[in-house]
């Protein structure tokens, strides 16, 4: 797929991802509008006519990337209708906009969907995916923030945790590239498989390390100890 001139939605366009994305689409020529939550609450239904009225650029989009989420996995557990308002209701409302556009969904997921026994946050990732038509593209991926360890930042890590995350300009680049190669159905996202440990150790070379047995009282979740996939690009 030529992105070039190629009129494209991003939601959640001021988290980590969309702000890695935009910028890379933007290079491939696409024309791209990130509205606010302010503009587009996806809790609430956005196909309705005060909502295309504000701006007329939605009336022809062809792709819509959908990166808003609920993301706090510890939180998820305590706050599960946040959870599922964002993450289900939420997808539920941007595939109906995709659908009344007639526009190609690229729906971000999570590679903790891949694991047994799924914790809240992970649920609401796997259940959102039902609003994806066979034509949209599911993204899962798991990529962290340059700077999350660090003498300054995070100083342990678990272990041993398998995965297949990078950088989160790592993967907002390799998500360009299955858009461009109009990749459908579900697309695994990474790098090689690695412990998280050697992650972190990219920008920690000091990082200590947390039994991974005693992730699951720390965090309050069950957590994924191997989120590790047959990875599509």
């Amino acid at each position: 797929m030529n992105l070039k001139a190629q009129k494209i939605i991003v939601t959640g366009a001021s988290g980590r991802l969309g702000r890695e994305l935009i910028p890379l689409l933007e290079a491939e020529g696409a024309i791209i509008e990130a509205p606010s939550s302010d503009i587009c609450n996806i809790k609430e239904s956005i196909v309705d006519t005060k909502w295309r009225k504000l701006y007329s650029f939605y009336h022809t989009p062809t792709l819509i990337i959908h990166c808003a989420a609920y993301t706090d996995v510890t939180g998820a557990e305590t706050d599960r209708a946040s959870a599922i308002d964002l993450n289900i209701m939420g997808t539920m409302n941007v595939a109906k906009l995709a659908r009344y556009y007639k526009a190609k969904l690229i729906h971000i997921s999570s590679d903790y969907v891949t694991y047994q026994p799924m914790g809240m946050y992970a649920f609401t990732k796997l259940a959102a995916e039902a609003f994806a038509s066979p034509e949209d593209m599911v993204v899962r991926t798991s990529f962290k923030s340059r700077g999350t360890w660090g003498k300054n930042a995070l100083t342990k890590v678990f272990h041993p945790v398998f995965t297949n995350a990078d950088w989160v300009d790592i993967i907002a680049g390799k998500i360009v590239e299955a858009i461009k190669l109009d990749l459908t159905g579900i697309v695994n996202i990474g790098t090689e498989r690695k412990l998280l440990k050697t992650l972190a150790q990219q920008e920690y070379p000091y990082v200590d390390t947390i039994p991974v047995q005693k992730a699951d009282a720390l965090v309050g979740y069950k957590y994924p100890r191997d989120c590790s996939m047959e990875l599509t690009i």
